[in-house]
């Protein structure tokens, strides 16, 4: 810091500052931890007991690929956002599988790495007479519909020939079985801490006494909207005495955070790289009209890839579907701006498809699979029978009892090669297959409705700013670094510059994104990792396409959240008990011995509400009022009660009937009874363990 603070007292030397500077861009990419000492690889420690980074993020690539499974490319937002659950996920199961082991309702399984049921338990669930409903689900009849326990006790007995045979398959069966453990202990761990749960005969008839004792009231309201929130005289001097009397609620709780202000400087095209790219793609337009290798051509020339994709109408875009299906093979479009690109469309197939099929296949993936279903295919063109052949040598276990049967499936429910061929193929035809399974034998046994398909490619380029266009941005973020380096430089260059905008939030530890600004990690790590560095200007951040610059504003403990963060929130509950104090000292003035003549003297009507009780919490009419309610349950019929203070207003009322109605039973109170506090309890299992455990979370040391 003291070298930079020389070269601020000389000007001349800004040009130098500014090149070592880019020099120094060139190697950001390098971590420095990589020059450090050996960094611990514990993301947790919990109750003691270490867990390495590597179990965590376990957990998140499992998550990611589930997302992915969709087709999806994931968004930056959902991906920090999975880095969120899969933490969750993985202290979830840490704590459970304690509290399982320490209750002894667990095994340690060492071919899944984790705590289990026994033996007996998982083969009652799998192929025993309790079978899980989701295996139920997956191995049903093609013929029926209804569940085949055969089909799956054939395809788990061939488990071991599946680990070589079909690998994904395999450990697809082997994360489904860690869910069939994970999921059968919660339920055993949830049951025991259900049943624990007793409500006694004696509580139940106090809980019925409550809700059968029924009563009617008239009430004058005098609401708090009846004075004008401007009327009420807000000092911060008050608030900060009337959030001294709530401060202790949990909601105002906070966790160790720190207050950071911030600067982009955003990376955008120019208008001249704007131009550039259109010229670009105008220049390839033609090369790309006569091209032989349509693959190879755009491989080289475009963003977007070669579509072996065949569409039916209305399935492309608005710019291209009509254009598609009115063209011939090797018509373009002119150039079209779309997506934030500029895109010449080229039809480059067409040929007639079906949207369904049914088949038989069979899958082979030995390392002579060509081999084996180029002479399984000669046998069934001499007579051999299909299924037969399908039972002997396919690996695809859940298809080959039902003789490589693949019922009726539509669009995107098959891999590419294995819908074109049963598509595009032709009825009682057979085909050699290649997928990321093996080579598979199809026989195509009926078709749906065939029509006409298009396939089209697209030259693309997106429009993005260019190597000088992001240099100059850097630049300007490399002089604003070395000529602001406190807070109040910070803060005065910002004031002065009007195409700058500061922001400020208060980051967690383990916050993920700062708001508006993607990729933004590293610089919550960067102030959680300098936090004593008040007022410290940082190094500049490359965040998406932004250079990211911050400074510390201050360190907030755990604890209770200071006066000044919460004083606009509060200022709203302030007023309103302003209003209370007033109309409650207003009403002192006022004849309060009869309903009548308080809503005379208030310009009110007097209102009914009626079957409430002790155990009321809202009434017909007045809305939620528990503390109303709860008030006049213990008065006589007849009286009339004091000023009442209640969420809405001021009450005065007066209890005009009581009768014992049967609105419940002991025997329905103790059940209903139970079943709510199970129901909290098992809601609260976790937190409970969480809060009953000692967690070192390391997760800043990480990415």
């Amino acid at each position: 810091m003291a070298a930079i603070q020389s070269l601020r007292k000389n000007s001349w030397i800004l040009t130098l500052v500014i090149g070592l500077a880019l020099l120094a861009f060139i190697v950001t990419g390098l971590d420095t931890s990589l020059f450090s000492s050996k960094q611990s690889n514990v993301v947790a420690k919990v109750n003691g007991e270490e867990y390495s980074y590597d179990e965590y993020y376990n957990v998140y690539e499992l998550l990611e690929s589930q997302q992915k499974s969709s087709g999806q490319e994931l968004s930056y937002a959902q991906r920090e956002q999975l880095h969120t659950s899969a933490w969750r996920q993985f202290l979830t199961g840490k704590l459970f599988e304690k509290a399982y082991s320490n209750l002894g309702i667990s095994e340690y399984k060492s071919y899944l790495n984790m705590q289990g049921v026994s033996d007996e338990e998982i083969q009652d669930i799998t192929v025993g007479e309790n079978i899980d409903p989701e295996l139920q689900y997956y191995f049903r009849n093609p013929q029926t519909g209804q569940f085949d326990k055969e089909v799956l006790v054939n395809v788990l007995s061939n488990l071991s020939a599946a680990k070589e045979n079909n690998p994904e398959f395999y450990e697809n069966w082997i994360q489904f079985e860690k869910t069939l453990h994970e999921n059968t202990l919660r339920r055993k761990y949830v049951t025991m801490v259900s049943n624990g749960v007793y409500v006694t005969k004696l509580d139940a008839e106090d809980l019925a006494k409550t809700r059968n004792e029924q009563f009617t009231i008239e009430y004058v309201k005098v609401p708090y909207e009846s004075i004008e929130d401007s009327t009420i005289t807000v000092k911060d001097s008050d608030l900060a005495s009337f959030y001294k009397t709530i401060k202790n609620q949990k909601r105002f709780k906070q966790e160790n955070g720190v207050s950071i202000e911030y600067v982009a400087f955003d990376i955008v095209p120019t208008a001249e790289d704007i131009k550039a790219v259109e010229d670009a793609v105008v220049a390839k337009a033609e090369d790309f009209k006569t091209t032989k290798n349509e693959k190879l051509f755009l491989n080289l020339n475009s963003d977007a890839a070669f579509d072996a994709n065949y569409y039916k109408k209305g399935t492309l875009s608005t710019a291209v579907d009509s254009f598609a299906f009115s063209g011939s093979i090797g018509d373009m479009t002119p150039v079209y701006f779309e997506n934030n690109s500029y895109n010449v469309a080229k039809i480059s197939d067409i040929k007639m498809a079906a949207d369904s099929a049914k088949v038989q296949h069979i899958l082979v993936n030995s390392e002579n699979a060509y081999a084996v279903i180029d002479s399984l295919k000669k046998v069934v063109e001499q007579g051999g029978d299909f299924a037969e052949l399908a039972k002997k040598y396919s690996v695809d276990s859940a298809s080959a009892v039902n003789g490589g049967l693949i019922d009726w499936f539509h669009e995107g429910e098959m891999v590419r090669s294995f819908q074109d061929s049963s598509f595009f193929g032709n009825v009682n035809g057979l085909y050699i297959v290649p997928s990321n399974y093996g080579v598979h034998l199809v026989k195509v046994l009926a078709q749906g409705p065939k029509s006409k398909r298009v396939q089209v490619q697209v030259l693309s380029k997106s429009v993005t700013y260019s190597q000088q266009t992001r240099s100059k941005i850097y630049q300007n973020a490399v002089k604003f670094v070395s000529e602001n380096r406190t807070k109040e430089q910070f803060e005065a260059a910002v004031e002065a510059d009007q195409a700058l905008v500061m922001r400020s939030a208060t980051t967690e530890e383990n916050q993920r994104v700062l708001p508006g600004i993607d990729d933004s990690r590293q610089v919550i790590r960067w102030c959680h990792q300098n936090k004593k560095k008040v007022g410290e200007v940082s190094e500049i951040f490359r965040c998406g396409d932004k250079f990211v610059v911050a400074v510390i504003n201050s360190v907030e403990e755990e604890g209770v959240q200071a006066f000044d963060k919460v004083k606009e929130t509060i200022k709203s509950e302030y007023i309103k008990e302003q209003k209370k104090k007033t109309i409650l000292a207003d009403l002192k003035k006022v004849d309060c011995s009869s309903l009548a003549s308080v809503a005379q003297a208030k310009s009110l009507t007097v209102q009914e509400s009626a079957n409430l009780s002790f155990a009321s919490l809202s009434g017909p009419g007045i809305g939620f009022e528990p503390v109303v309610f709860a008030t006049l349950s213990a008065m006589e019929k007849g009286a009339v009660s004091q000023p009442i203070a209640g969420e809405r207003g001021v009450y005065v009322a007066q209890v005009t009937a009581k009768e014992t109605a049967e609105v419940t039973t002991v025997e329905k109170e103790q059940a209903m009874q139970k079943q709510r506090v199970s129901s909290i309890m098992t809601n609260n299992i976790y937190k409970v363990l969480e809060e009953g455990s000692d967690i070192e979370d390391n997760r800043i040391n990480f990415n």
